[in-house]
């Protein structure tokens, strides 16, 4: 009975994972004896923990040896796998099977401290040591367990780069290293390999917390008949009555769908919790700033260390 209630409590934890979406965490990344959920006012942070892989096939993929894990996800991480969004690392939201993201992400499980796979998807969580540095990749897929085809509905992948100081892990964001080897998700790249999107957006606060949490500052944009969702985190800054964030040094979070739904765009994101954020917290990029989305797009499609500027007014007090 003890068994099944820990399988079913590390089967409750990674369908969280899938559903949320790849998420955002503050907290240390040290190994705790249970997952912890963390309360915010964006979606929920999991802290990982190692843990055993459950799958609903027999399925048998190898994994890779460490160093050759490491520099496979490097690889991945240059050209995305050789394909282009919504396809992550050669997985499809909407033809890709689960077999196929299982045999993508098993080899390099090796480097992950939580890999799982249960009927509703599966999730790793990949780290790269560097230094004094780690960067840390989230990457899951969801499918539609009740289909006979087991087509992948949906994917998630966040990066981020993260230093211990006093045995805690916190966001570190001017990291020559995460910026070239990220390269391919930053938002030049992005601007500039799928267009001007339909829709930009900030989240920010009036002030930094009292936590001295770092980030805080977001551009959100949303690619809707091509399925792409992009969250870029960076860190805030107070320049007078004015928010700042600079773009060139900034964490990356997706979320990937079948492209040529854009009218359902909004119902995909609803179970990951999306739509309710973008309604309470984010705002067009026209009402937050005195740029326009063309602007935006102008500039940013470009190699620049340009910031952007808010008035501290629009926006909500930290918690």
């Amino acid at each position: 009975m003890k068994i099944q209630n820990n399988i079913l409590r590390l089967r409750l934890v990674v369908f969280i994972v899938l559903v949320s979406g790849c998420m955002q965490s503050t907290e240390s990344v040290t190994t705790p004896v249970l997952p912890t959920l963390v309360a915010t006012n964006e979606s929920p942070t999991l802290t990982p923990i190692v843990a055993e892989t459950i799958s609903p096939s027999p399925t048998i993929v190898p994994t890779l040896p460490i160093n050759e894990a490491r520099k496979r996800l490097l690889v991945l991480l240059t050209d995305n796998g050789g394909c282009r969004l919504p396809c992550l690392w050669g997985i499809t939201p909407g033809k890709s099977t689960y077999q196929e993201a299982q045999a993508t992400f098993v080899p390099l499980s090796v480097l992950s401290v939580l890999t799982s796979f249960i009927p509703e998807g599966g999730a790793i969580f990949p780290i790269y040591p560097h230094g004094d540095l780690t960067l840390n990749i989230n990457a899951g897929f969801s499918v539609n367990a009740s289909s006979d085809n087991q087509i992948v509905s949906r994917v998630g992948f966040q990066a981020r780069e993260l230093k211990k100081v006093d045995n805690m892990s916190t966001d570190v964001f001017d990291s020559p290293f995460f910026v070239e080897q990220l390269g391919y998700y930053m938002l030049p790249n992005i601007l500039t390999q799928y267009g001007e999107p339909t829709t930009v957006m900030l989240s920010t606060m009036a002030k930094l917390p009292s936590s001295g949490v770092p980030g805080g500052f977001k551009i959100l944009l949303l690619y809707p008949d091509q399925g792409i969702l992009v969250n870029y985190t960076m860190q805030m800054q107070i320049v007078g009555e004015s928010i700042m964030g600079c773009p060139s040094n900034s964490h990356i979070e997706f979320e990937l769908y079948p492209p040529g739904h854009a009218d359902s765009f909004f119902d995909l994101l609803e179970p990951s919790g999306w739509t309710q954020i973008i309604q309470k917290t984010y705002k067009p990029i026209e009402e937050a700033t005195s740029m326009s989305q063309e602007d935006f797009y102008r500039i940013f499609s470009q190699q620049t260390n340009e910031c952007i500027l808010t008035p501290a007014s629009l926006w909500p007090a930290p918690n």
